[in-house]
């Protein structure tokens, strides 16, 4: 373990890593501060360049947007109301109050400190939690390992079907299916390729990818018109200074925030959006003054920072330690593992220790360069959020297709681009949710060849799901869950009519 983790930090620590960090937390600020732009789209637009990459430069990019993107949401959402990024939404609250008093910069610069805070804190845990799931990890064979899957896959169906479960279980069949065509996992044998030469293979992770992130959010926002926005007060100078008191009013929402948003990071299909949601919450019953809550409270500001940056850490341990991502920000980094050779799963801090403590360095590394590149776009914010759309928009579409056409040199990766660009822009209009359909795509082939080789083990009984406690747990829960969720949507229907009744009486 310890040569591991010296080697790791010892990968990390080259020019060539550091400048890559750099480049990558600039980029990860830049797309977060940007509305219709996520750090997820900008790691799946870099993801094709890590496949020229070595693992831990490749890595560490990925890791430096994930950081600098967490906290760039903030910047749009205090300048001007308007959230980079989702998971920002909570720090409008108080981030856009402060801005119409003339305090953006100390708004700015409260979401900086609590957003690298978070981040800083939550990479530590994250350690904690990896290396004991890992040793509960040794304990999964196959059969557990396919209950676990498929329990993922029906947590993340139900949690984020956005009010139904139905197409949030549409959306895990189809990425079911999409990774079903090409070779057998077990014979090899071409399926599903409908007579095309191009499908005999699996379909690749780029296009897929590249496609349902990027090129859909693309289109749904191309059409919107864009408005230059402007900040509306001339700055205090003097009050924007952050003095000890806003400081030692800031360190209990941090640290709240900081356990709220590991905890929530590492459950599947649990979002940043609730993690700074329930710390803002819990960040106005312990404060010593409440009711300026929503009126442009630096404690505010703080307590959503916090959580949703604390999150970006953990949300990788499941993915490491279970091969399993919980996010859409996880599933691209399972894409990138897998283009690299690394399999995540039980074996990983075995097969590959090195590099998941070099993960977690690039991490807790990024977060440091956070502070001083965040501090210093701070000054540019307002001039690249005023870049119109109909230049950004055609440059990241061109990235897309050249992306998709390198990663191994067809056209026909650019069709297939192109046809899930055009699926996620339909499922989106009819508000299916696309995360679902990646995270099936992505653990499809895992999920047949896990159950088949279990069926192997057994000779076709499927009793060996009920002699293991772990899988025998796990598919109670999962058939529990599935009848909760459906009786809870059933019930919130019924209600929805009854008051719809009783408005046209």
């Amino acid at each position: 373990m310890n040569a591991a983790v010296i080697e790791g930090a010892a990968m990390v620590f080259s020019i060539k890593t550091l400048l890559i960090m750099c480049g990558g937390v600039f980029l990860g600020v830049t797309f977060g501060a940007i509305p219709g732009l996520t750090s997820s789209i900008g790691i799946a637009i870099m993801l094709p360049i890590t496949f020229y990459l070595d693992p831990i430069p490749a890595l560490s990019l990925l890791c430096a947007i994930y950081v600098g993107g967490a906290y760039g949401g903030s910047i749009a959402a205090i300048l001007f109301g308007t959230p980079g990024t989702p998971e920002s939404s909570t720090t409008t609250f108080d981030g856009y109050p402060m801005t119409k008093k003339g305090l953006a910069k100390k708004a700015l610069s409260t979401a900086l400190y609590s957003s690298a805070a978070g981040n800083f804190l939550s990479s530590l845990l994250m350690i904690v939690m990896a290396v004991f799931i890992a040793k509960f990890a040794l304990l999964v064979g196959p059969a557990e390992y396919f209950a676990i899957i498929l329990f993922s896959l029906v947590l993340i169906a139900t949690v984020g079907s956005k009010g139904s479960v139905a197409k949030g279980l549409a959306s895990v069949m189809i990425g079911l299916f999409v990774s079903f065509i090409g070779a057998d996992p077990i014979t090899a044998t071409p399926r599903f390729n409908f007579g095309s030469i191009n499908l005999t293979s699996n379909i690749q992770l780029i296009p897929v990818l590249v496609g349902l992130f990027v090129g859909a959010e693309v289109l749904k926002h191309v059409s919107v018109p864009f408005v230059v926005q402007k900040m509306s007060k001339v700055e205090n100078k003097e009050q924007n200074r952050i003095t000890g008191k806003d400081i030692k009013r800031c360190i209990p929402c941090i640290l709240t925030g900081s356990v709220l948003g590991s905890v929530l990071g590492a459950l599947p299909a649990l979002n940043a959006t609730v993690a700074a949601t329930l710390n803002y919450t819990v960040g106005k019953k312990i404060s010593k003054t409440p009711e300026e809550f929503g009126t442009g409270c630096i404690e505010g500001v703080a307590s959503a920072e916090s959580a949703n940056n604390a999150t970006v850490g953990p949300a990788l341990v499941p993915l490491l330690t279970l091969g399993i991502p919980g996010t859409g920000t996880a599933a691209i980094f399972l894409g990138a593992l897998m283009m690299q050779g690394v399999i995540p799963g039980p074996m990983i801090f075995e097969e590959h220790g090195s590099l998941v403590y070099g993960i977690f360095f690039c991490l807790i590394f990024s977060t440091i360069l956070l502070v001083f590149i965040g501090k210093a776009v701070i000054h540019i914010a307002q001039y690249v959020l005023s870049v119109p759309r109909y230049i950004i928009y055609p440059i990241i579409l061109l990235l897309c297709c050249a992306g998709a056409f390198c990663s191994n040199r067809r056209i026909f990766d650019i069709y297939i681009l192109l046809a899930f660009m055009l699926l996620g822009y339909l499922m989106n209009n009819i508000r299916i949710p696309v995360l679902p359909l990646i995270i099936g795509f992505l653990l499809g082939n895992t999920m047949e060849r896990t159950f088949r080789q279990t069926m192997l083990i057994s000779k076709g009984s499927l009793v060996i799901f009920a002699k293991s406690p772990i899988a025998l747990i796990f598919l109670i829960v999962t058939a529990i869950m599935m009848v909760y969720f459906v009786i809870s949507e059933i019930k919130d229907k019924k209600a929805q009519k009854g008051s719809e009744a009783e408005e046209s009486l």
